[in-house]
């Protein structure tokens, strides 16, 4: 019997780690997309080092291709794709979009080992006869120009978003096969099944919407935010608004995970990805990790006067990386004669619509 294809789209820290985690299994064939430092992994491999694995130099899966296409091309066609490249809605292409050649039918599965909250209804809406699972990762990795510093264990948990009454027949089934096909033996990672995937996604929320956004805003590793008073002040206030924004959805989170995510990092001054995401110009996941709870706050009448200024800096600091990124270029001459009170909905009308 064959083994499962297994295509990875998204080559950063998680990525590179799942990718490993597979190979090193080798129950599957695996296939990563690496797009702008194809060149550079193509010749020399990732340099990783790892809580789990060791350090590795030169390492390569499987395979490793261009883009989604070239992968397709040449090693499709695919049993799973997993999904953990940067899921920005607001950016120039959606991550539907970006894995459409690779859904050649609806036997694919769909893997969303990503971040923030509300992911799968788009993905669900582009392809609704496909089995699509939801994955939470808790893992402490980044990458950067070849090199992977892997500092917390692979540990992902894997279930379906829909209620049971409403999954596809085979769901089950392919949960347990893609498990199967993950776990390393000794423990090296953890994969486990989730019956809760939500409520795990909101859980994840209190650290990501959290240390996530207030790093990438001041541009200072999490070490650094403590240091400056930032638990009491900052951290734990937003935190229990993100508690408050599941309440209003029925989700109770596990009041617990809010100390263990203070003190998760103690001692490693670890930059979260939006943080650097915003060191290197690229956008950030903002509307998934935070817009789309804010929006739930609105809708669901929740105070949230920390997260609320949060998020109203960090679309700016979105929009100067846009703006930097050539995603439009502003004509002043378009808001003369008019208040700025209307600036928002002018550029909306003049600049986003364009799209």
């Amino acid at each position: 019997m064959s083994k499962p294809k297994v295509l990875i789209i998204g080559s950063g820290g998680v990525g590179t780690i799942s990718a490993l985690s597979l190979t090193t299994n080798d129950k599957s064939e695996v296939t990563l997309v690496v797009r702008s430092d194809y060149d550079l992994i193509s010749n020399k491999g990732y340099s990783i080092t790892s809580c789990t694995y060791g350090k590795l130099e030169n390492w390569k899966p499987h395979n490793i291709a261009r883009s989604v296409e070239d992968a397709q091309e040449r090693f499709g066609p695919f049993d799973y794709i997993l999904l953990t490249t940067k899921n920005i809605p607001d950016g120039s292409v959606t991550v539907e979009n970006i894995i459409k050649p690779a859904v050649v039918n609806d036997k694919v599965v769909i893997i969303l080992l990503q971040n923030g909250l509300a992911i799968e209804e788009p993905m669900h809406k582009a392809f609704p006869n496909n089995i699509l699972l939801s994955g939470v990762s808790r893992i402490g990795s980044t990458y950067y120009e070849g090199h992977v510093d892997n500092k917390g264990i692979d540990h992902v948990f894997l279930g379906d978003f829909k209620p049971e009454s409403q999954r596809h027949p085979l769901s089950q089934s392919k949960i347990d096969e893609f498990m199967s096909v993950y776990q390393n033996p000794n423990g090296l990672n953890k994969i486990e099944e989730d019956k809760d995937v939500q409520k795990t996604r909101w859980e994840k929320l209190i650290y990501n919407s959290v240390f996530n956004t207030i790093t990438a805003l001041v541009n200072l590793d999490v070490g650094r935010l403590q240091i400056c008073g930032a638990n009491d002040e900052l951290i734990r206030p937003a935190m229990l608004e993100v508690v408050a924004i599941a309440r209003s959805v029925g989700v109770e989170c596990d009041a617990s995970m809010m100390e263990k995510f203070v003190h998760i990092g103690d001692g490693l001054f670890y930059s979260p990805s939006m943080c650097v995401d915003m060191r290197k110009g690229q956008l950030m996941e903002l509307e998934i990790i935070l817009g789309n709870p804010m929006r739930i706050a609105r809708e669901n009448n929740v105070p949230t006067p920390v997260l609320s200024v949060i998020y109203s800096l960090l679309k700016m600091v979105q929009f100067r990386i846009k703006e930097e990124r050539k995603m439009f270029v502003l004509n002043q001459d378009d808001f003369k004669q008019h208040s700025s009170d209307e600036y928002p909905e002018i550029f909306k009308q003049k600049y986003l619509n364009k799209k």
